[in-house]
């Protein structure tokens, strides 16, 4: 008998049971080959596994605002022809909503919430679907295949495939302390935003206040120069009587002048500060407004220092958004040492797969793995001391902020009290001024003596004015201070700055 490899014909020869064996393996052979046709084209379009989340790292901390922040603005409203009434709380009310630093930090705020999403995405499962079509021809040998008698190439045909596959975590410890720590750090936002609100009280009052002693000032000068120009009419009348020289008018010219310019030096001062704070509050620099509060001298009664210290800590909302991030800090270190540990999780999928859509058959698979790292490295030990030194950076800020609430507090008294003392002698000393300036008028008026006493006065007056503006613009301001260093601006401001 001929060997089968020494006869090409035996198939068609043969006959009986030689015949049979011949045809069965034929047939074993075919079966062979679409099984390994089917395994390479699922080894290479297979179902897509669900991948798990990936995680950006934290961000820790969130980016400080800056003081040229708080005096911005975002222009809102119509503008009108009619005058705005302003009010001290219609502007505080409107710099809280239109303020530039209090709308950055809520979108920060926003930041920091989309940072705790994405860090719990990492513990939720994800599934992911995918459908396909494909026509394609196969090359067994280039898939290391060769069978005699079987052809190399095999197609072309379609494949159809749809499928579904899921990621579920079960035991993360690692990402779980980043969720943790996202959180802390959202909390820590949320303060911010109420600590900025804080500033923005303190900010817009101190621009109102501004004008207001600029507004003061201008009401100052024009009576200064009503003085002057009286002043004026008098040396010259006193001339035209022969009472008085020559120089008695010059002088007074003189005086009238500089008060003029002192006038419109005022006016401009003013005009500018209104533009800052319509731009502190939102509000349209073409926009007219009307200042309706005035800020008398008000006594507010000064706490303790150490009382008002302690009340510091305990309501100051930067403070406590330093000790969540501290708290953040201390679960990323968690974080990062978890990271050595192994992590469970449950993958599966779930699908149909056939030659054409309507001859499509169900396939699936499931199972549970662990991963537990071995060598990452030097991954893991340069998270763990970033972590760590991201924790002592957030306790040394934590420290120093504790210790410049008390610096805050504590200034905001000593001026509280200096300024309460010098409102009290600039109003005696502005009194002394004016009745300075009716005695030397009369004693002008009497012939007694020349206007130099009378033009010396008027600039003591002046004195006076601008001591008084200015250490009642301090007093009030140093309360708003007081009110912000506690913590309480954007809540009680109107117990810290009464007006009318």
């Amino acid at each position: 008998m001929t060997p089968p490899s020494m006869a090409p014909n035996l198939f068609l020869n043969c006959s009986g049971q030689a015949c049979a064996r011949k045809t069965n393996m034929s047939k074993a052979v075919g079966v062979f080959a679409t099984v390994a046709l089917a395994t390479t084209f699922l080894a290479a379009q297979g179902l897509p596994p669900a991948h798990p989340n990936q995680v950006p790292p934290l961000q820790l901390p969130l980016p400080a605002l800056t003081q040229t922040d708080a005096a911005g603005g975002v222009p809102a409203g119509t503008l009108s022809s009619t005058p705005l009434r302003l009010s001290l709380a219609d502007a505080i009310t409107r710099g809280l909503r239109q303020n530039l630093a209090p709308l950055l930090a809520s979108n920060m705020s926003e930041q920091a919430r989309a940072q705790r999403i994405a860090q719990m995405a990492a513990l939720l499962p994800r599934v992911d679907a995918s459908a396909s079509e494909v026509r394609q021809k196969i090359n067994l040998a280039a898939f290391g295949f060769s069978f005699p008698g079987a052809p190399q190439i095999i197609g072309p045909f379609n494949v159809f495939q749809a499928s579904a596959a899921a990621h579920v975590p079960l035991l993360d410890l690692s990402a779980l302390d980043s969720t943790r720590a996202a959180s802390s750090l959202e909390k820590a936002a949320h303060d911010d935003y109420q600590s900025v609100r804080n500033l923005v009280v303190l900010a817009v009052a101190n621009q109102y206040l501004l004008s207001v002693a600029d507004q003061s000032r201008v009401q100052a000068a024009q009576a200064e120069l009503a003085t002057a120009q009286s002043a004026l009419q008098q040396a010259q009348d006193m001339l035209a009587a022969g009472v008085v020289d020559k120089l008695s008018v010059v002088r007074a010219q003189v005086q009238r002048d500089q008060q003029q310019q002192q006038l419109t030096a005022q006016q401009n001062a003013l005009a500018k500060q209104r533009l800052s704070l319509a731009r502190a509050i939102g509000l349209p620099l073409a926009q007219k407004f009307v200042l309706t509060s005035t800020t008398p001298f008000a006594t507010l009664p000064a706490p303790a220092p150490a009382a008002a210290v302690a009340e510091a800590l305990a309501t100051r909302p930067d403070y406590r958004a330093s000790q969540q991030v501290v708290r953040s800090a201390q679960l990323l270190v968690a974080s990062a040492k978890a990271g050595r540990l192994p992590t469970v999780s449950l993958d599966g999928s779930y699908g149909t797969i056939g030659h054409e859509l309507d001859s499509n058959h169900p396939i699936f698979a499931v199972g549970a793995s662990i991963n537990l790292p071995v060598f990452a490295g030097g991954q893991i030990a340069a998270e763990r001391i970033r972590a760590q030194a991201q924790l002592r950076d957030a306790e040394a800020r934590t420290a120093d902020l504790q210790a410049a609430i008390g610096v805050q507090v504590r200034s905001a008294l000593l001026d509280l009290e200096s300024q309460h003392q010098q409102v009290a002698v600039a109003q005696h000393a502005q009194q002394l001024a004016h009745q300075e300036l009716t005695l030397a008028q009369d004693r002008f008026r009497a012939g007694v003596a020349d206007n130099l006493e009378v033009i010396q006065a008027q600039q003591t007056v002046a004195v006076g004015d601008e001591n008084y503006i200015a250490a009642l613009y301090g007093y009030n301001l140093a309360k708003a201070s007081l009110a912000q260093a506690l913590g309480v601006a954007a809540t009680q401001f109107q117990n810290y700055l009464p007006t009318h």
